[in-house]
């Protein structure tokens, strides 16, 4: 078996292939002696004569090595195995891809929308001024991963990043429109020198994505190609119930025109905090509930709090947070429904305080370690006082 193998020389077990194109393989492995879970990815025999597909995977080394980011997937190690093939052994993140997510439910609140765009735009400012430009800013290259109770989105795949310092020839014309067409800025599209603000279109078309659950510009093939570059700028409040407020940053970072973009990616998530946030009301005293475990089990849990009044604040299918003023609150019966959930669901209800307006929830509620235990327990854990 390959992968065994590969394992072998690399003294990793092998546990599972997690991917793989036309530009190589993923595996997911151990590493022996501490199980530390890693992701493995080798370049394919055939293409290690292509001089466009080792430069690619040595821009990717190189973008890895560069950054040091929470919300960049992180390099531990490279090398090449005996028959000349590149490998790059990165940090295992687990999690369904924002894709996968996106399928799954459509559009996003406004609120989990920028708490998990707000954070890539970190680190694709951190990205740039590094020097980098990522160039394939997508929903399958983000992971929404885990961490302390919260979402971490991580993106993934810097195969197709342009060094802008770089001295030398880049990929062959050939292949000088590389990247995934819907989510191309027009600059990439015409093949035309791209930087810093076409990562930003590219956030754009994400941020639409999330927000309204389809891809910003309709059709396909030359169409779609055709309304990216000369169509009207795309409004999400077109598209589902939102403030219309929103629309004006997701088409500025979607001008045709690199000069009419954000200057750099935090300004876009500053502009779209100022309007997503400015409008909500006061904090007030809320009770919290936060829910873990399966799909199904998460599920029924969501549904369990809109029939109680609660208002969704974030969602994953593995966790859901809601919350309701803490007058509105129906402890008694909250309280029974959950004791009665059996599996292996962890649940924990208790106190914070939030701004809600409408469906946009933000606050301290938000953050679940500042009201409920971390670890949480297995079944049910209520607050003192509750």
């Amino acid at each position: 078996m390959e992968g065994s193998h590969i394992a072998e020389v690399l003294g990793y077990c092998f546990d599972r292939l997690v991917g793989e194109g036309g530009f190589g393989q993923v595996w997911c492995a151990r590493r022996e002696g501490d199980d530390q879970l890693v992701a493995i990815k080798i370049l394919h025999l055939e293409l290690v004569r292509s001089v466009d597909a080792m430069t690619r995977f040595q821009r990717e080394l190189d973008a890895i090595a560069r950054l040091d980011h929470p919300n960049v997937v992180r390099g531990l190690g490279h090398g090449a195995l005996p028959d000349g093939r590149p490998y790059l052994i990165l940090e295992y993140v687990q999690g369904p891809s924002l894709r996968e997510v996106l399928h799954q439910r459509g559009a996003l609140p406004p609120a989990e929308m920028l708490a998990i765009l707000e954070p890539l735009c970190d680190a694709l400012h951190v990205a740039h001024e590094a020097g980098l430009v990522h160039r394939d800013v997508k929903a399958s290259n983000v992971i929404l991963a885990q961490r302390d109770g919260a979402i971490r989105p991580v993106l993934l795949d810097f195969g197709l990043v342009k060094l802008i310092d770089q001295v030398g020839p880049g990929l062959t014309s050939s292949r000088s429109m590389l990247g995934t067409p819907a989510a191309m800025a027009p600059e990439q599209m015409r093949g035309h020198p791209v930087d810093s603000r076409t990562d930003i279109y590219a956030l754009g078309l994400l941020a639409f994505h999330m927000l309204t659950g389809q891809p910003a510009f309709g059709g396909t093939g030359v169409v779609q190609s055709y309304l990216q570059v000369h169509g009207p700028r795309p409004r999400p409040s077109s598209k589902v119930d939102i403030d219309p407020a929103i629309d004006d940053p997701v088409a500025r970072a979607l001008s045709p025109d690199p000069a009419g973009r954000f200057s750099d990616a935090r300004s876009f998530a500053q502009a779209l905090r100022a309007v997503i946030h400015g409008a909500v009301g006061d904090e007030i005293d809320v009770v919290t509930l936060y829910a873990e475990g399966d799909a199904a089990e998460v599920a029924s849990s969501a549904e369990v709090a809109r029939s109680l009044g609660m208002t969704i604040a974030l969602a994953a299918p593995d966790s859901v947070l809601a919350v309701v003023s803490r007058d509105r609150a129906a402890l008694a019966t909250l309280r029974d429904r959950f004791s009665r959930l059996t599996g292996q669901l962890r649940v924990a209800i208790g106190l914070s305080r939030a701004t809600i307006d409408g469906h946009l929830v933000d606050g301290p509620a938000l953050d679940v370690e500042g009201w409920a235990p971390y670890p949480l327990p297995s079944g049910l854990w209520v607050a003192d006082g509750l």
